[in-house]
């Protein structure tokens, strides 16, 4: 019996070991999120973004508590920095999302949001708004936006805080804006607070706080704010 069976444990300690070699080949994320319920502090969910050297195509991994990845996202910078096109994958409910890239002036898409704040940092920087119309994945129309600088509780001096509005007065008496901090040093995005783009197990909006870090900066913990 035990002789039996050891050809069939054998087999099963080289698979292991081969699956812990290929995962220890696969590149690193350059930048992890982890996003927290913004009323509760509960850990929601962690997204990893790998991108190849010239940051123009992008993949994001979607993973929840127990690092199963259950929504992907693809993005292609390579047409507009601002208004990439964007393949979103759901493989809890099935669902994909595409978006063409767009030529449209003024046009913001998705993650390309990040490239429009820093293309206009110096001018939120002096205290001045930013007008822009957002487009977010499986949306038809885009949203009319306005960034601006914020001076929120927890904003500290070495980063850059922003404040994001619905363009509508009456929308903005009933939405909460999103809240953005860049680091002054380098312009990355430290933080995001509000509305997210996934949808919760049960097809819920989430309103998060995404801490996110970069693969040269390690932290154990996001910053106490």
């Amino acid at each position: 019996m035990l002789a039996s069976l050891l050809p069939k444990t054998l087999v099963f300690i080289m698979l292991f070991f081969s699956r812990l070699v290929v995962a220890e080949q696969l590149p690193l994320p350059s930048v992890v999120g982890s996003a927290y319920d913004r009323d509760t502090g509960d850990f929601l969910y962690s997204e990893h973004h790998f991108c190849r050297e010239n940051l123009m195509q992008c993949t994001v991994q979607y993973r929840d508590s127990f690092g199963v990845i259950f929504a992907k996202k693809h993005l292609d910078y390579r047409q507009s920095p601002t208004s990439p096109s964007l393949v979103m994958t759901d493989y809890r409910s099935g669902e994909e999302l595409r978006v063409p890239t767009s030529t449209q002036t003024n046009l913001v898409v998705d993650a390309g949001f990040d490239n429009f704040i820093r293309s206009t940092w110096d001018t939120l920087d002096a205290g001045g708004n930013v007008r822009f119309r957002f487009l977010v994945a499986g949306s038809e129309k885009p949203i009319k936006m306005k960034a601006l600088r914020s001076n929120y509780d927890g904003c500290i001096t070495s980063e850059l805080c922003l404040e994001i509005n619905l363009n509508s007065w009456f929308l903005r008496m009933i939405i909460d804006p999103i809240e953005l901090s860049y680091s002054r040093a380098d312009r990355r995005l430290l933080r995001f607070s509000g509305i997210s783009n996934i949808k919760g197990e049960n097809g819920e909006t989430l309103n998060v706080d995404i801490h996110y870090l970069y693969e040269d900066k390690p932290l154990l913990a996001p910053p106490i704010r």
